[in-house]
C-alpha cells in the first residue's frame, strides 16, 4: 500500500459520473492521466497500469484487463510492456475538456493540461502540518500551526518553558520546575509539597533513610526507623561526636583508618573513612548535640549533614555513571555498525533501482519517438487519401466549401484570409492546379468583393509538359437555385511568372480580385450559399494536352 500512495492515479474532478466512459480509467474510474491503451483497446492511467501490475504480481496472478468480458479466455494483459501511450485521446482530453479545481472551495475552471500546474499553486491545496501531520488547506496552514495544532509549542504559565500543547497538563503535574523542587541529595524532581518530599526521602531517594538497619550502628531497630530515629537521636549524635574526637586525637600519628557509618545510599553496613570528615562537619555535630531536644519534633525530615550527603552522592553517581557510559558506548557502537551495514545495502539497492529506471526511461523515450513518427505517417496518409478523394484528372474541379459563415468571420478578422482548394489535374500526367478564395476580398477587392484565383502547382510530370501554361481557365460560383451562376474566364499571360514552370510548391496566384461584390454574395434571396455551404467550379481547356 505504501507504493500506491506514491503513485498518482487519475484526475479527481467534479461531475465525474457525467464524463464519457472513453475518458475514464478502467482501474481508478477517474479522468485519465497520461492515458495508456492495452491490446484490447481499453484505457488506463500510466500509473494505474503499474499499480495494477504490481498488485497482481504480489498475488501471483496475471494482470488482466478489468473491462474485458470475464468469461473471455483471451482477456488482454495489462502491464507496462503490453500497453502503449494513447496520444490521440490525450490530445482530445487536453483540448476539449475543462475541469474545476478539486480543492474546495476553489472554483477555478481550466483545461486539463493546466490542472497539474494549478494544483501546485492553489492556495486551497491540502498540505500536511509539519507538527501533527494533519492535512490542512495551504491558506490556513499558518493559522493552524499558530492556534489549532495539538503539538504546537506554548509557554507554561508557571515556568515559562515552551512545551507541546497536548503535553501541557502532564508537564505541569510532573516536570514543571514551578510545581516541583529538586531533591538536595539526589537532584531528582519532586512535587513541591511535604507529603511528596517525605515519601521520596523515605522510599525513593538513593541517599535517604529507607533501609532496615540503623546507619549509626545500632544493633536493634525492630520498632521501625521512624520511631527508632526519634527515640535514639541523642545516642546517634553522641556516636558522631565521639568519632570526631577520636579523629582529632589520631591526626598527629594516624593509626589504621577508622570508619564511620553513612547513610543508606550505599548497601547496608557500608562505611567510609573518618578522615573524610572536615572541621566544618565537627562543628555541625556539636551544634546538633546542643539542639537535639528541640529537633525531636522535626526528626521526620532529618538527614545527614549536607556535605557528607553530597560526598556520598558524588561517589555513587561516578561509579554508576561510569558503568552506564561504558554500556551506552557499546550499544551505540553496535547500532552504528548495524546502521552502516544497512546504509550500504540501501545504497546498492538504490543504484540498481536507478539503473533500471534509466533503462525504462530510455525505452520509453524510444517508444514515444516511434509513436510520434507513426502518427506523422498516419496524418500524411490521411492527407493523401483526402487529396485523392477530391482530385480530378479531367481539368474540372467542383469545390465544396463548408462553414461559410465562420470562414467569412475569420476572413474579416484577418485570422484566415484565404483558403485553398484540393488539387486537380488536366490528366494523369498533366498539370497540377488548385483554386484560392478570399471571402473578404484581396487587393482591389479588399472588404468589398469576393476574390477568386487560379494557382499552378509543382507536379510530378512538369518536365513532360509545355511551358509557360497557356490554356484558358474558367471560374464559376454556382447558384444552388440554378438561376444565375457567376462566371469569369481568362487566357493566361504567358509572360507572367504565375504561369511559368513552378520552382517551388506553387506559383503566385492569378485570377479575379473583383470576382463578385460582397453585397450580392450576402443577399439572402440568391442561392449562392445554402446550409452554410457554397460551390465553386474550375474548368481548364485541356485540348492538345497529354492525358
Amino acid at each position: 500500500m505504501a507504493e500506491s500512495s506514491q503513485l498518482q492515479m487519475g484526475y479527481k474532478i467534479g461531475g465525474i459520473d457525467k464524463l464519457e466512459a472513453r475518458y475514464k480509467c478502467a482501474h481508478c474510474h477517474l479522468l485519465l492521466r497520461e492515458p495508456m491503451q492495452g491490446d484490447c483497446g481499453h484505457r488506463y492511467c500510466r500509473n494505474c497500469v503499474q499499480l495494477k501490475f504490481n498488485e497482481a504480481k504480489q498475488k501471483g496472478e496475471p494482470s488482466l484487463c478489468l473491462e474485458c468480458d470475464s468469461s473471455d479466455s483471451d482477456r488482454a494483459e495489462i502491464s507496462p510492456d503490453r500497453t502503449y501511450p494513447d496520444m490521440a485521446i490525450k490530445r482530445e482530453i487536453n483540448k476539449s475538456l475543462k475541469v474545476q479545481c478539486p480543492n474546495s472551495p476553489c472554483d477555478k475552471v481550466m483545461q486539463v493540461r493546466e490542472l497539474d500546474d494549478h494544483l501546485q499553486e492553489c492556495e486551497f491545496r491540502p498540505e500536511p502540518c509539519e507538527l501533527c501531520g494533519k492535512l490542512v488547506a495551504m491558506q490556513r496552514l499558518a493559522k493552524h500551526k499558530e492556534k489549532k495544532c495539538r503539538r504546537r509549542l506554548v509557554p507554561c504559565e508557571v515556568c515559562k518553558e515552551r512545551v507541546a500543547f497536548e503535553s501541557l497538563d502532564e508537564h505541569k503535574s510532573s516536570t514543571c520546575i514551578g510545581s516541583t523542587v529538586e531533591c538536595e541529595f539526589c537532584l531528582a524532581r519532586v512535587k513541591d509539597n511535604e507529603e511528596a518530599k517525605s515519601s521520596h526521602w523515605l522510599n525513593e531517594c538513593p541517599v535517604g533513610w529507607h533501609t532496615e538497619q540503623c546507619p549509626f550502628g545500632c544493633s536493634d531497630m525492630s520498632e521501625g526507623w521512624e520511631k527508632h530515629r526519634i527515640q535514639h537521636q541523642a545516642t546517634h549524635i553522641d556516636r558522631l561526636l565521639a568519632l570526631s574526637k577520636r579523629q582529632q586525637q589520631q591526626q598527629a600519628d594516624p593509626p589504621e583508618q577508622s570508619l564511620v557509618p553513612v547513610s543508606r545510599g550505599a548497601a547496608a553496613g557500608t562505611s567510609v573513612p573518618a578522615s573524610e570528615l572536615t572541621g566544618s562537619d565537627f562543628e555541625e555535630l556539636s551544634r546538633l548535640k546542643e539542639k537535639a531536644a528541640s529537633l525531636e519534633s522535626r526528626m521526620k525530615s532529618m538527614a545527614l549533614p549536607t556535605d557528607l550527603a553530597k560526598i556520598l552522592k558524588d561517589l555513587q553517581g561516578s561509579i554508576v555513571q561510569g558503568d552506564k557510559v561504558k554500556e551506552l558506548l557499546q550499544v551505540i557502537k553496535e547500532q552504528f555498525d548495524n546502521c552502516y551495514d544497512k546504509i550500504r545495502q540501501y545504497e546498492l539497492r538504490m543504484q540498481k533501482d536507478l539503473e533500471k529506471k534509466l533503462d525504462i526511461e530510455r525505452k520509453h523515450q524510444e517508444l514515444v519517438k516511434l509513436l510520434a513518427y507513426k502518427e506523422m505517417k498516419i496524418l500524411d496518409l490521411e492527407r493523401r487519401v483526402e487529396v485523392l478523394e477530391h482530385a480530378g484528372y479531367d481539368g474540372v474541379l467542383v469545390w465544396k466549401i463548408t462553414d461559410v459563415r465562420r470562414r467569412k468571420e475569420e476572413a474579416r478578422e484577418g485570422k484566415v484570409c484565404s483558403i485553398y482548394s484540393p488539387p486537380f489535374y488536366t490528366g494523369k500526367a498533366g498539370y497540377k492546379m488548385c483554386g484560392r478564395l478570399y471571402l473578404n476580398g484581396d487587393g482591389a477587392g479588399k472588404n468589398t468583393h469576393i476574390s477568386l484565383f487560379f494557382v499552378i502547382m509543382r507536379g510530378a510530370f512538369d518536365a513532360l509538359l509545355p511551358w509557360p501554361f497557356a490554356k484558358k481557365v474558367s471560374m464559376m460560383l454556382l447558384d444552388q437555385n440554378f438561376d444565375e451562376h457567376v462566371i469569369d474566364a481568362f487566357k493566361p499571360d504567358t509572360s507572367s511568372s504565375s504561369f511559368k514552370r513552378p520552382s517551388t510548391d506553387m506559383n503566385i496566384a492569378s485570377g479575379c480580385p473583383l470576382f463578385m461584390p460582397l453585397a450580392d454574395f450576402e443577399n439572402g434571396s440568391r442561392g449562392y450559399v445554402k446550409d452554410d455551404a457554397m460551390f465553386i467550379k474550375f474548368i481548364v481547356d485541356k485540348s492538345d494536352l497529354p492525358t
